[in-house]
């Protein structure tokens, strides 16, 4: 494998994921491979790699945004991640610079819609079969924020698919019919 181009993508990634912290892998991963600066298998490489040097954490976590089921991987810098792109950066072609920020604000912008959404459903313990359902909607400055219980997880799954899809306009009727 070309080591250039392994140098190149881990620049590349390091360079996304400060600047779009929290981002998750298959975020990183899609945006990657839309630069065409780098493959599925040396993103892959790198991005191992990048894990394993500690330039890079990952935490599994559900993000409620039904990105993908059940947990996703989203990522951090780390101080020693920085400090290679601090050294680095001055050698980066400007024109591949230019690109790395534009990339970076899309990808920030994003996450940050992505996040504005959010939908969780937890089983209640003491509840056998029951659902507490937790919805969030952080869009254009309102905060709305609402739980609720659900008789069955197939109920719970259908309200939060609705929620993310639908959220903006289940708001506005929830919050018209309050005002009627």
């Amino acid at each position: 494998m070309d080591n250039g181009n392994t140098t190149d993508s881990k620049i590349l990634i390091l360079y996304l994921v400060k600047n779009a912290p929290g981002v998750s892998y298959q975020m990183l991963m899609d945006k990657c491979m839309e630069s065409l600066y780098t493959d599925f298998f040396v993103f892959s490489q790198c991005y191992n790699e990048l894990i394993a040097g500690n330039l890079m954490d990952k935490s599994d976590v559900d993000t409620g945004t039904g990105e993908v089921l059940g947990t996703n991987e989203t990522l951090h810098i780390t101080a020693g991640g920085e400090a290679i792109l601090d050294d680095v950066r001055d050698f980066v072609n400007p024109q591949v610079m230019g690109y790395l920020r534009k990339a970076a604000q899309e990808l920030k912008e994003a996450l940050e819609e992505q996040n504005s959404v959010k939908a969780f459903a937890e089983p209640i313990v003491d509840k056998p079969g029951k659902y507490l359902v937790k919805l969030t909607n952080t869009k254009e400055n309102k905060n709305f924020e609402c739980s609720f219980v659900c008789e069955s997880k197939e109920e719970a799954d259908k309200i939060l698919a609705s929620w993310r899809n639908n959220s903006n306009s289940i708001m506005d009727n929830f919050i018209s019919a309050l005002n009627s």
